[in-house]
């Protein structure tokens, strides 16, 4: 049988080497099988031969041959069809199928005689062409089975039923009883639901497919039996080859069912759950749910990732990968929209917390381009910036220091203090460098008046100011201008009223004065 089943069970149930993604094949024969199967020679090999194509087992050619051989000398040429398949049918279950397993894949067939009805319908109607017997194989969501045609009549073919498959009464109970047998459903959910839902949820949606298209469905059987094994890159590798060759959406929620155990399993490291979602943008291009799902999972695989900074330019090239390899709509675009706002919003703090202003302000930057309204960005932009320009002052770039901070200051010129304290520390940082002289007073007084106009209880403006103020009038008393010097003292006390130096020398002016 199909592995429908265990997927839907499972649903319900539920150092670093990073190199470019690539699906990996067995061969070149499986490569081209795979990416140009319509133009590949190998189409034309009967099914069970390309089942073997994708497979390592060393045995295949042989046990299919030795078969074949075995039933040439059975069947007549002038045999009608339907005597042929029924010769077919019975030698296979006498001589091929041994035991059958839900999950029995083609190593196992020809290993062990282990099927289930992907192989044996594949087995069984590679012998129908090599015998030149008109077939059909049909697809249900829960089951593969084939047919012959004799003289117009279409001949159904069961090849999990030993006894009574050939010539397969295709009533509702049988079928389902057929079902119950193979384990694809149980007897309690044939009791809680019915047969005439189990009818329609299992068997009704019967459609013919090809050989291209069974060859898929092994593919997914083996894809979600590597997933159960937690073989996730061996999974994707071969989901994305059933999705190439089938795309349906079966095999789309198939594929975002692996994604979704690959991602949640705490075992994987964010090296090996990068790789996996990296494979995944090999199949993701033209499918929405497969989009969905690795969109989904992105976040927090990225959040793993740019705890270290080594990781941060893979992250980068993972999200550009992801965004040219994706279908898009809104939802699409707004997720991987907060995706690079995180990315850069991390860029941003990893950079000031080195002293790397200027690199924060360009990754901030970028961030509060992606969301102009975002408040939270709008507050980390005018801190990152106003840092940025106030180291810019300490090393002597006072013009260019200004002119960032000034700009922010139009920009935002209310409910930001750091604005403030950023302007006021850049005035001071050019201050300390102009000597504390009579001939600079017209370069230093107006500066100092900018700054108590910013803020006028910023302390380290207070401290130097007295300071200036002190300065010159002591320069005016050597000079015997004191009646300046007092003025000066005042000046100084408007800004810093209760400083005890400038206080003690109004008290020396006024003495002198009198």
């Amino acid at each position: 049988m199909k592995l429908w089943s265990l997927f839907i069970s499972l649903l319900f149930g539920f150092q670093l080497g990073y190199a470019q993604p690539q699906i990996e094949y067995i061969s070149e024969n499986e490569q081209v099988f795979v990416n140009n199967y319509e133009n590949s020679n190998l189409k034309s090999l009967p099914s069970f031969k390309q089942f073997l194509i994708t497979t390592n087992t060393t045995s295949g050619s042989s046990f299919y041959e030795n078969h074949l051989a075995a039933l040439r000398s059975k069947i007549r040429d002038r045999d009608s069809n339907k005597k042929k398949a029924e010769v077919i049918f019975k030698y296979l279950h006498d001589e091929v199928f041994r035991q059958y397993e839900l999950n029995a894949l083609v190593e196992e067939l020809s290993e062990n005689r282990i099927y289930n009805c992907v192989t044996a319908t594949s087995f069984f109607v590679s012998m129908a062409e090599e015998f030149g017997i008109p077939f059909q194989i049909y697809e249900t969501p829960a089951h593969v089975y084939a047919s012959i045609l004799h003289r117009d009549e279409e001949i159904i073919v069961e090849l999990t039923a030993p006894k009574d498959g050939f010539d397969f009464s295709s009533n509702m109970e049988s079928l389902l009883q057929t079902l119950v047998d193979s384990k694809l459903i149980s007897r309690d959910e044939l009791a809680e639901k019915g047969a005439e839902q189990l009818y329609q949820e299992y068997v009704a949606k019967t459609i013919p497919v090809s050989k291209k298209q069974l060859l898929a469905i092994q593919y997914h059987n083996d894809a979600l039996i590597k997933a159960q094994n937690k073989e996730f890159e061996a999974a994707y590798n071969q989901i994305s080859k059933a999705v190439n060759l089938y795309p349906n959406q079966t095999f789309s929620e198939a594929f975002k069912y692996i994604v979704a155990i690959s991602q949640s399993d705490f075992t994987l490291d964010a090296s090996k759950k990068y790789s996996l979602i990296s494979k995944l943008t090999l199949s993701s291009k033209n499918d929405s749910t497969l989009t969905y799902s690795l969109v989904n999972h992105l976040g927090e695989l990225i959040e793993d990732l740019l705890k270290f900074e080594e990781n941060f330019d893979l992250v980068n090239e993972l999200l550009i990968r992801v965004q040219e390899h994706v279908l898009h709509d809104s939802f699409i675009d707004e997720k991987l929209n907060e995706y690079y706002i995180y990315m850069y919003t991390v860029f941003a703090q990893n950079a000031s917390l080195k002293g790397e202003t200027l690199e924060a302000k360009r990754n901030i930057e970028k961030a509060l381009a992606l969301s102009p309204e975002n408040s939270r960005l709008t507050t980390y932009y005018i801190s990152v910036t106003s840092n940025h320009a106030t180291k810019l002052s300490q090393i002597g770039l006072f013009e260019t220091a200004r002119s960032i901070v000034d700009e922010l200051a139009a920009n935002y010129p209310s409910g930001y203090p750091i604005i403030k304290e950023a302007r006021v520390q850049i005035i001071l940082d050019a201050l300390v460098s102009i000597p504390l002289v009579i001939e600079n007073e017209t370069k230093l007084l107006p500066e100092l008046e900018l700054a108590y106009s910013i803020q006028p209880e910023n302390i380290y403006l207070k401290s130097f100011s007295a300071t200036v103020f002190h300065e010159l009038a002591m320069q005016q008393v050597r000079r015997s201008n004191y009646q300046k010097a007092k003025n000066l003292i005042l000046d100084g006390l408007k800004y810093n009223s209760s400083d005890p130096t400038l206080l003690s020398d109004l008290d020396l002016i006024n003495e002198i004065l009198k």
